[in-house]
C-alpha cells in the first residue's frame, strides 16, 4: 500500500490511546516502517515544536530528509492521503474531512469535562448531546453505506478508523472505573457503530495494531 518504501517513521506521543490512536492505526494498516516514542513529560516538552504531542517525524532514507508534523488532524490527513484512506477527488475527500471534524469534536468534549473551569455538570451535558448527536447522523451514514462497517465504500477507510478510535479512547478511558461517559457511551451504542467496531478489530491491516495493544472486543 505505501507508495514509496523509503519512508520510516516515529510517531511521538504518550502510552495511552489518546489522540494519536488513528495515526498508529494509520502507520499499522499503511505497511510501513514506523515506531513508537513515549517521551518523559514535562522533561522533552521543550523539545516538541510546539511544546506538545503527538509529533510525527518522517525521514526519507534515500537522502537523510526529514519531515515534521505535530497537531493530530494534520499528521492524519497526510498519512490518510498518502497511503490511500482518503480519496483523491476534492468532494469525496471533503465528505470524509467533515466527518472527522464531527468526530474530533466529540472527543474533544469527552476530554473537556475534566478541564472544563465552569460546571462540569454543564461540560458533560454538552458531550452528550455532541455524543447522540454523533451517534444518531453517522449510524444512518453507516445505514446508507449498506451496514458493512465502513462509513463509504467496502474497505477500510480514514473515518472508519478514526470512529475507533474515539469509542476505544471514551470506552478504554472508563474501563474498570465508574466512569459515566463510558457508560453512556455503551448505553447508545448503535447496532451500525458495533458493526462498524467489528469490522475494523477483523481487518487484516491492523492486526499487527491489535495484537500489539491488546484490547480486542471491547463490547464484550
Amino acid at each position: 500500500m505505501s507508495p514509496s518504501a523509503s519512508s520510516s517513521y516515529v510517531l511521538r506521543y504518550f502510552n495511552i490511546p489518546g489522540i494519536a490512536e488513528t495515526s498508529r492505526m494509520l502507520l499499522t494498516a499503511a505497511l510501513v516502517d514506523w515506531k513508537e516514542e513515549n517521551p518523559e513529560w514535562p522533561l522533552a516538552k521543550s523539545d516538541q515544536p510546539f511544546g506538545r504531542v503527538p509529533v510525527l517525524i518522517e525521514e526519507d532514507s534515500s537522502d537523510g530528509s526529514k519531515h515534521v508534523l505535530c497537531e493530530s488532524p494534520a499528521i492524519e490527513r497526510y498519512l490518510a492521503r498518502k497511503y490511500g484512506f482518503m480519496p483523491t477527488e476534492l468532494k469525496l475527500a471533503s465528505r470524509q474531512e467533515e466527518i472527522r471534524e464531527q468526530q474530533i469534536d466529540t472527543i474533544q468534549a469527552f476530554f473537556n469535562v475534566n478541564r472544563f473551569e465552569g460546571s462540569k455538570e454543564f461540560a458533560l451535558g454538552r458531550f452528550y448531546i455532541i455524543l447522540d448527536r454523533l451517534l444518531n447522523v453517522h449510524s444512518a451514514i453507516l445505514r446508507e453505506n449498506g451496514n458493512n462497517g465502513h462509513y463509504f465504500g467496502d474497505r477500510l477507510t480514514y473515518v472508519d478508523i478514526g470512529a475507533y478510535g474515539i469509542i476505544r479512547a471514551i470506552v478504554i478511558h472508563g474501563k474498570g472505573l465508574e466512569n459515566e461517559r463510558s457508560r453512556h457511551l455503551i448505553e447508545k451504542i448503535t447496532p451500525e457503530f458495533k458493526k462498524l467496531v467489528e469490522t475494523v478489530e477483523s481487518d487484516p491491516l491492523l492486526q499487527a495494531h491489535f495484537a500489539n495493544s491488546k484490547i480486542l472486543s471491547m463490547f464484550e
